[in-house]
């Protein structure tokens, strides 16, 4: 059964002939030298909101940031080459090349450490090999009267306890999703992501696979997965983070399965990380390929061996919380987890059903090197989803497990913006229904929210020093009130206070004059904001909620 668990799985009886534009090669580089960027300019090469991503969680800029060299680009140009995107962090370029024979050579170049074909030029697919449907119970038509305002989507979000997250406000605003997939098909239409496109949400897309397509014409899987996170339409389906933010990455190509849509991933994995990128769900996995010869080996998935797992690793050390789907292996000769979900630092999710009940096909762990996998697991066994054209439906996969676990995810960071990824997961995973018992099923279990957040609230109280300013009312309307808490004297030059933003970008900044100060924030729109007061050279910082 062929892999990249971009879990709809549909039967597709007929064969697909992937189109061929050259063969796919990577070139990795011995070194950055002649590259047009600078570490002490990061502005260039990272956008506002990374910077500030890495600003409040202590993250250096590093060379892995640095772009590859212009110079080694050119100089692959001059030779024919197309170079069609390039990866900062382990510093190669991927490249179509038109005939084989014009790689002769170019190992052999004082600045190329080695060059590997990850997809040949002719590519026959029998595409029914990738999309076998998994044998679970048959899917289901949307029919009767939903229970309440989520619709058919309201028990696999009840079932994480999710829905007490959006009662206290957090449903993603001012977060930020990207999604590696296979392709997005008429997520621009359909009714259920209205919301998402006129308040402006979807803030971009890019193909790594064809970049001339439009990824709302592409495979449909990645439009199913959007839905279990972006689904805004009451009575009918809401998605775990419903006013968050999103860009959509097609990595993965539904006609073939080659090394060249892991090195794609990687690329989505860098722009998510340049664009300032939250959380990444990534519904995909790998082990087996068109040619044999690429297939990995369990030993292979250890958590530090693939190129594709470090960089999900990577992605987690720039300050992204990971979320991917184990695999639907589970049922065949393989039954492993796939790559990458042996990652250390990330979840990976099982599926069950609305039950609890494992799903025979999720994939078991755990990983090579004998760590817990998955992490955790959620509803993709008859889990709801909107399909194309237009009709809601069940379906299963691990696919479906993952987004439901990474879009309450991110509103729980929304709540707690101050947490790192490391500990916003580990909240997640001690949340679980079985943490005191793992396996190799569940892993720790079905995550409970609500406990994520009550365990992250405990720590917040325990870690948090005395306050020097009192900040009231909060959740305000209009204005919001500074006093100083502290005896002593306070001059009318000695603190500082700064509002900034959910993306980092500072909207004002005033002196604080005297022990009680009010300010009017009624110009502001309804969302969450960060308020810094600096005091004698001593910061604190505030959360603050406009309704």
């Amino acid at each position: 059964m062929k892999l990249a668990w971009l879990i709809i799985l549909l039967y597709l009886p007929l064969l697909v002939h992937a189109q061929s534009t050259g063969a796919r090669y990577r070139i990795e580089f011995t070194d950055k030298v002649g590259s047009a960027y600078d570490l002490s300019h990061p502005e260039s090469f990272l956008s506002e909101r990374a910077l500030s991503r890495r600003i409040r969680y202590h993250i250096p800029i590093d060379e892995y940031d640095l772009p590859v060299s212009a110079v080694y680009l050119d100089s692959l140009k001059k030779h024919g080459f197309k170079v069609l995107y390039t990866s900062r962090w382990f510093n190669f370029a991927t490249v179509a090349v038109v005939s084989p024979e014009d790689t002769a050579g170019v190992s052999d170049w004082n600045f190329v450490r080695s060059i590997k074909l990850t997809r040949p030029e002719n590519v026959l697919k029998n595409a029914e090999s990738k999309w076998d449907e998994i044998k679970a119970p048959s899917t289901k038509s949307a029919q009767g009267e939903p229970d309440d305002s989520y619709g058919y989507s309201s028990e696999q979000v009840a079932q994480l306890n999710g829905k007490i997250l959006h009662e206290n406000g957090f449903k993603g605003q001012g977060m930020l999703i990207a999604i590696l997939d296979a392709g997005f098909r008429a997520a621009n239409q359909l009714a259920v992501f209205d919301s998402l496109f006129q308040q402006n949400r979807m803030l971009g897309t890019r193909d790594f696979v064809n970049p001339q397509s439009d990824v709302f014409q592409e495979y449909q899987h990645g439009m199913n997965v959007l839905s279990l996170m972006a689904a805004n339409s009451p009575g009918t389906l809401i998605g775990t983070a419903p006013d968050a933010s999103y860009y959509l990455i097609r990595t993965e190509d539904e006609n073939s399965e080659y090394p060249v849509e892991m090195d794609n991933y990687i690329a989505g994995l860098e722009l998510a990380d340049s664009i300032g990128a939250d959380v990444i769900n990534a519904s995909l996995g790998y082990f087996n390929f068109d040619d044999p010869a690429y297939n990995f080996s369990y030993d292979e998935l250890d958590g530090k061996t693939l190129m594709i797992t470090r960089a999900v690793e990577l992605a987690e050390k720039k300050g992204m919380i990971v979320c991917v789907s184990a695999g639907n292996e589970g049922d065949n000769a393989w039954q492993h987890i796939v790559a990458p979900a042996d990652a250390n630092g990330i979840l990976s999710m099982a599926a069950v059903n609305i039950a609890g009940e494992r799903a025979r096909f999720s994939s078991i762990g755990p990983s090579a090197d004998g760590r817990i996998k998955p992490e955790v697991a959620a509803c993709g066994w008859d889990a709801w989803i909107q399909k194309y054209p237009e009709e809601l439906g069940t379906s299963n996969g691990t696919s479906f497990a993952s987004p439901l676990v990474a879009g309450l995810t991110t509103c729980l960071w929304q709540e707690y913006p101050e947490k790192t990824p490391a500990e916003i997961i580990d909240a997640v995973i001690r949340s679980a229904s079985q943490y005191d018992s793992p396996d190799n099923y569940l892993g720790y279990g079905i995550p409970d929210f609500e406990k994520a957040s009550l365990l992250l609230q405990k720590t917040v109280t325990e870690d948090k020093p005395e306050e020097q300013w009192k900040v009231s009312p909060n959740p305000f309307v209009n204005n919001i009130r500074l006093e100083y808490q502290r005896s002593g004297l306070l001059d009318d030059t000695s603190a500082t206070c700064i509002l900034i933003n959910g993306t980092g970008t500072i909207l004002k900044e005033e002196r604080l004059s005297g022990r009680i100060q009010w300010i009017n924030l009624g110009s502001l729109p309804s969302g969450l904001y960060f308020l810094r007061v600096i005091t004698n050279g001593e910061t604190e910082n505030h959360k603050l909620i406009k309704k």
